[in-house]
């Protein structure tokens, strides 16, 4: 396969820097964590000793936590490594994770797969290569730079994901041509520029990792030139309204098809309360969950939580099982976390209910909530991307990228990357002229997160379906459904 990179010499310096000096287990920032009882006699040190990390890494994740505090049965964070994963994987026994798909069977392609074939795919990304003469990094100073964020660094994880999959699929056969193109994220001069390049309209995919206006601009050139393009990050639903479009991130649409499939599935009989506030972005989201509630059989009832939080307790059913949906937002973490506070304080006045709590995942990420609250109200959260230690794999994709890049992955963008490039390279050569009528794939093994496509007629664009539902379940994080 020969990859075609078109930047100046300016990248392989960012590259450079970061192999040289990115030599931490654990970075202070994007870091997966899991969750630990301590026990009798257990100190700090013990403890980061134990999960193969030093007592600052703990510490880190764990705000205001010391030697002196530390005591028996407080639930703390762990940030979770590949040399620590297996120790959270013995803790409690191997569950398989359960399939809710309701998605239509899949299109059987009999033609034969012709590998051969050649692609060509241009991807536009905000790599900021101008501000590498900006950096100064020394052995001394790298943790103060990383802190920073350079511009230069915030999005090259997921062209690093993707370099992981061009490599895949060379060994399998596949061959590649991959223009990169430096943009800007918000920046459409530098967008107009990249389409004006002579190679451009022979592109079989386009691939933009940009706001909204280059974004447009990239997808009616795509339109015009009937080239698929994918939209990474975005959640807005009007960029569908580009037929050559493929959105990556589910909807909230799906994410609420998702969780009431799971109710019918699991909580059948539980009563369902939806809790929400005036934040108008999520007013769409109420309004199908009572749409999609009042076709089941299951009680429910929906609560704006401003004038009728006095109420909440008197809804909780003490027979049956509760399912509590949260879906206010304060707009930080600190007001959100005083909200998830006084929720688990009106909970707690009716002991006897049981309860199953859905919220936002930032609710892990609280620097002073009760943790054991978590697994009290078996915290459900719904995801698209999450760097799970228990799938395979990611855990496979984690030491290859160690391997080229003397770090860890970030969050999102690496895995990110590197699923796009593999399935739609795959997706495009071995459904050929088929692609866009029937772009999903029989086979995606090798990716980190499946993705399933549909889309309103032939005149939008697709949406990736699939989203994710993780549970705590005894201080551990399990993938159950999607």
């Amino acid at each position: 396969m020969k990859t075609l990179i078109k930047l100046n010499c300016f990248l392989i310096l960012i590259f450079c820097i970061q192999i040289s000096f990115s030599q931490n287990n654990v970075p202070s920032d994007d870091v997966t964590v899991g969750l630990h009882k301590v026990e009798q006699g257990e100190t700090l040190y013990s403890i980061s000793k134990r999960f193969f990390l030093s007592v600052s890494d703990v510490t880190e994740v764990n705000i205001g936590l010391t030697a002196e505090n530390l005591k028996a049965g407080q639930i703390i964070k762990i940030p979770i490594t590949v040399r620590n994963k297996e120790l959270f994987n013995e803790k409690e026994p191997q569950l398989t994770a359960v399939s809710n798909n309701t998605f239509p069977a899949k299109k059987k392609h009999t033609r034969k797969v012709d590998k051969s074939t050649k692609i060509n795919i241009a991807v536009l990304l905000p790599l900021n290569y101008e501000e590498v003469d900006k950096l100064t990094f020394t052995k001394f100073n790298i943790d103060e730079k990383k802190r920073l964020k350079y511009k230069c660094f915030e999005y090259i994880n997921f062209y690093e994901g993707m370099r992981i999959a061009l490599d895949v699929l060379e060994k399998e056969g596949y061959k590649v041509d991959c223009y990169v193109y430096d943009v800007g994220e918000n920046d459409i001069n530098k967008m107009q520029q990249a389409l004006q390049a002579k190679e451009m309209e022979d592109m079989d995919l386009i691939i933009p990792l940009v706001f909204k206006q280059p974004f447009s601009i990239a997808a009616e050139f795509a339109r015009n030139n009937e080239i698929p393009i994918v939209n990474p990050m975005s959640t807005d639903l009007s960029i569908l309204d580009n037929n050559y479009v493929f959105k990556i991130q589910p909807s909230q649409a799906a994410e609420v098809e998702t969780v009431v499939r799971l109710l019918r599935k699991n909580f059948s009989q539980s009563k369902v309360i939806v809790l929400y506030d005036n934040n108008p972005q999520i007013q769409s989201m109420v309004k199908y969950y009572e749409l999609l509630l009042s076709k089941g059989t299951a009680p429910y009832v929906l609560m704006d939580y401003n004038k009728y939080s006095a109420r909440i307790t008197n809804q909780l059913s003490s027979s049956n099982g509760n399912v509590v949906i949260n879906l206010v937002d304060k707009g930080n973490i600190r007001e959100n976390e005083s909200y998830a506070k006084r929720l688990c304080k009106i909970f707690s006045s009716k002991p006897e209910a049981n309860i199953v709590l859905f919220a936002d995942y930032t609710w892990m990420e609280f620097p002073t909530f009760d943790l054991t609250l978590l697994d009290k109200y078996r915290f459900h959260f719904v995801l698209s991307y999450l760097n799970d230690y228990s799938n395979p794999d990611f855990v496979n994709f984690v030491k290859i990228f160690r391997e080229h890049f003397k770090t860890k992955p970030d969050k999102i963008y690496a895995a990110l990357g590197y699923d796009i490039m593999i399935y739609f390279v795959r997706s495009l050569i071995e459904n050929g002229e088929d692609f866009m009528s029937e772009p999903n794939m029989d086979d995606t093994k090798t990716m980190i997160s499946p993705f399933r496509f549909e889309r309103q007629d032939e005149t939008k664009g697709y949406q990736n379906k699939m989203t994710t539902i993780y549970a705590i379940e005894n201080y551990k994080i399990k993938s159950i459904g999607r």
